[in-house]
């Protein structure tokens, strides 16, 4: 399993995307999340219409799913003919359409190809291919799913945005990678998660690797050096950046 970060910064930063990555899987890719930063640089990467399987959506913020109707575009614009599969919560299509409709009024109609849709409610599983997906939802203040993607040989988590619930803590216990929003040093934010708070899921779900994605800002940028310092407190937690790819052996 390869892991690509498309981006790893919070909706107002301009020094870093909006967070996403690129998971490949055998000949499987999913998108996971779609800002409004991120076509520009899946396309960087990627210019085959048909290069991309599935698309999840952790939840409605627009740093998380704005950027939708412009991979469609851009897609429709290279010729795909292939079926795209959407995968979020239950107004997954419903939302889609409305934006696409917002963003280029009367598109849809000239779509080339078909737009599957597939719902993951908390508690339950989604076989798609060779990949097993379960979500569950974190505090958030908007209704946020994270992830886990399961390919048979690793078990990969995207949190979306979010402090992790007891719930999470099950879903993730064990997991290869983890993609955990930490977006201040502390629990000081109560609908975001923190790098303490990482830690801490890390240790107790023994998470083998956490990668601290939408830090704000100038948390990032004013706080090197404590940040560094929970780095040190425990191997395999990490900070990347735009670009960076992780292998999963």
């Amino acid at each position: 399993m390869e892991i690509l970060f498309l981006g790893v910064g919070e909706a107002c930063d301009s020094a870093h995307g909006n967070c996403s990555a690129l998971v490949t899987t055998g000949t499987r890719r999913i998108l996971l999340d779609c800002g409004f930063s991120v076509p520009h640089r899946f396309f960087r990467i990627c210019e085959d219409p048909d290069c991309l399987d599935y698309v999840w959506i952790s939840h409605f913020h627009g740093d998380h799913f704005f950027g939708l109707p412009l991979l469609l575009l851009r897609f429709w614009e290279m010729g795909r003919t292939r079926p795209l599969q959407l995968i979020g919560q239950e107004d997954i299509a419903q939302t889609t359409y409305t934006t696409l409709e917002l963003a280029y009024p009367g598109f849809t109609e000239k779509l080339s190809f078909p737009l599957q849709f597939h719902i993951v409610q908390p508690g339950t599983s989604l076989q798609l291919d060779t990949l097993h997906l379960q979500a569950t939802q974190t505090i958030h203040s908007q209704c946020n799913y994270g992830l886990l993607v399961d390919d048979g040989r690793h078990r990969l988590y995207y949190s979306g945005d979010g402090r992790p619930t007891q719930q999470v803590r099950q879903l993730v216990h064990g997991c290869d990678l983890a993609l955990h929003e930490a977006f201040t040093l502390e629990d000081t934010m109560p609908s975001h998660g923190s790098v303490s708070g990482c830690l801490q899921l890390m240790r107790e779900a023994k998470v083998k690797q956490l990668a601290l994605i939408h830090l704000e800002r100038t948390t990032r940028r004013d706080q090197q050096g404590a940040i560094e310092q929970f780095l040190l407190q425990q191997p395999g937690l990490f900070l990347p950046v735009d670009g960076d790819i992780v292998h999963l052996e």
